[in-house]
């Protein structure tokens, strides 16, 4: 599996949040355009940390990967409180969906996946400090995946 599977596996399932992205093209991977969009609640994935180590395994020798994805989630400026109650309420959904998929939906080699936050949640002003447009947070999805050594010095 690669980092582009991952990344494919978790933005099918925050697609599948139907109750916190109106639509699937609310959730996009490393487009931020999504942001003039107009939509209430969005969610940009890009590419995050990774590391790697090798195992051995009932005598056959095994590559552990943590694949890092970061999720940088956003609410729409509307007022006060209706925003951080609904920001607060889509980040509920993100972490509880992240976690009814604990393999990411049976994803091969997928052992573990675990949420957290990157960054404390805060608002969004642009260059002119006009705003806030947005509320946003950042997660982080870290995925352990174990996958079969094979080739090279594992024939």
């Amino acid at each position: 599996m690669s980092y582009s599977s991952v990344e494919a596996a978790v933005l099918t399932i925050l697609q599948g949040l139907t109750g916190t992205f109106a639509s699937t093209s609310d959730v996009t991977r490393g487009d931020y355009e999504v942001l003039d969009s107009g939509a209430g609640a969005t969610a940009v994935l890009i590419p995050g940390s990774f590391e790697q180590d090798g195992i051995g395994e009932g005598g056959a020798r095994k590559s552990v990967r943590n694949w890092n994805v970061l999720i940088d989630l956003f609410r729409k400026y509307v007022d006060e409180g209706t925003t951080w109650t609904s920001f607060e309420t889509d980040r509920d959904a993100v972490i509880a969906e992240i976690e009814r998929y604990p393999t990411l939906n049976s994803e091969a080699g997928i052992v573990n996946v675990i949420v957290r936050s990157d960054a404390d949640p805060g608002e969004v002003f642009d260059e002119d400090d006009q705003g806030p447009f947005f509320v946003w947070q950042r997660l982080r999805i870290r995925i352990t995946e174990r996958a079969d050594l094979s080739g090279g010095e594992f024939t």
